[in-house]
């Protein structure tokens, strides 16, 4: 059998929060980047307005009166700019293309507003000339102008703390990247457990009549004994396609903590004996012999087990064995219970072929994610026991064989 070893639900959402966290990241990069971009070709295309100096470096007093110098005018009737010159009383002493709607005096109120804000809705830029104030007007709705002040000690405590600010925000999205891929990784896999418990159970209806008729047709006297054999063959393959889409299902829900343990009070040694009692009245004469070593002590022993999957467990070991054998000699299973502190141990050996290097790899290095023939069997009694709070170790006999060792916590009858 096969086995698939993925990484935990745990590293999936760990792995997924910080991909989301990472796009982000390169995202926010992205938007800075774009942002300077903008920001650098608005300023080269940005028209260079004329400020109040260069109006005031421009401006002559003659006896005529102020005079603007043409380059200037130029280049304020084609930027849509005007300008006025206030006397220290606030009247207009000069101006160039004032609208309609500007005063020809101003009190001091007035001078203070607009050198904050806006001149009816023309942003203006006041400049200081002598004892004379210099206005520049902008186009209408042209410029965003709001002033902006922050104390120097809240500035100096910003320097201060901005980095414990960045540190929170990072924190902050890590958690909620965990929170929400976390939720995500649940559903798909829940999807994907639901669609495989579908599967199995859609196979088992026709799987059953394909067990059911051979069985009949095996028993016929109307068959010879060759297509007698031929029908025993195609049940035998039917009932391991059946403990296929059995361990299918169960790994799956193993794999994700979806399998609901119905725990109970068992005593090992009764489920030891059960199994083993089943398999040797199903073996053939001389193809099976199985040994169980159970001591007096042990016989008390008992563990908080789900049934079911206990014997599950028990008997995929007793069919990887008997499937995976190339001797020709009888199989010598044999069965040990023994107890240690506070634990239970279960041991389970064969005089088989043993396991491959390779599938005891795979056995070992829980974060191997290389596939590998013929260990999915195995596969659920590690999750089985693993699910049960034990621990659980393959190797090979000395003396050749396979060996497994698992190990639960036990109780006796006293400490019930």
């Amino acid at each position: 059998m096969e086995i698939r070893r993925n990484l935990t639900g745990m590293h999936k959402t760990f792995y997924y929060a910080m991909a989301i966290i990472l796009i982000a990241g390169l995202m926010l990069m992205v938007n800075v980047i774009i942002l300077l971009t903008i920001a650098i070709q608005y300023h080269r295309d940005m028209p260079e307005y004329v400020q109040g100096g260069e109006v005031m470096e421009e401006l002559t007093l003659t006896e005529e009166g102020y005079e603007l110098s043409d380059a200037v005018q130029v280049k304020m009737e084609e930027l849509d700019q005007w300008a006025i010159l206030l006397n220290e009383d606030g009247k207009v002493i000069w101006s160039y293309r004032k609208p309609v709607e500007i005063k020809e005096s101003y009190s001091q109120s007035d001078i203070a507003r607009m050198s904050r804000y806006y001149l009816k809705d023309y942003p203006v830029y006041l400049r200081v000339w002598d004892d004379r104030i210099m206005v520049v007007g902008l186009p209408k709705y042209s410029m965003w102008k709001y002033n902006m002040e922050f104390p120097i000690p809240w500035m100096e405590y910003v320097k201060e703390v901005w980095f414990w600010i960045v540190l929170f925000d990072f924190l902050l999205i890590l958690v909620l990247s965990f929170f929400f891929t976390r939720r995500w990784s649940k559903n798909r896999e829940q999807v994907r457990i639901e669609w495989i418990a579908g599967i199995s159970h859609d196979i088992r209806t026709p799987l059953s009549m394909v067990m059911g008729y051979s069985d009949t047709l095996q028993n016929s006297e109307n068959l010879s004994a060759e297509e007698q054999r031929q029908m025993a063959v195609i049940r035998h393959q039917s009932i391991v396609m059946k403990e296929l889409v059995e361990d299918l299902n169960l790994t799956s829900r193993l794999e994700y903590s979806m399998q609901a343990l119905r725990m109970e009070k068992v005593r090992p040694a009764v489920v030891l004996r059960e199994v083993a009692a089943a398999f040797l009245s199903d073996a053939k004469e001389g193809e099976l012999e199985i040994d169980v070593d159970i001591s007096g002590q042990s016989e008390e022993i008992w563990i908080k087990a789900d049934r079911n999957l206990l014997v599950r467990a028990l008997r995929n070991l007793f069919h990887n064995s008997l499937q995976h054998s190339e001797q020709r000699e009888t199989m010598v299973i044999t069965l040990r219970m023994w107890k240690e502190g506070r634990w239970c141990f279960i041991s389970f050996s064969d005089n088989g072929v043993g396991y491959s290097p390779e599938v005891l790899h795979q056995m070992h290095n829980q974060k191997k994610k290389r596939v590998m023939q013929n260990i999915r069997g195995l596969g659920i009694v590690q999750k089985v026991v693993m699910a049960h709070g034990g621990k659980i170790h393959f190797e090979n006999n000395g003396q050749g064989g396979g060996f497994c060792e698992m190990k639960f916590r036990a109780y006796t009858a006293k400490s019930r």
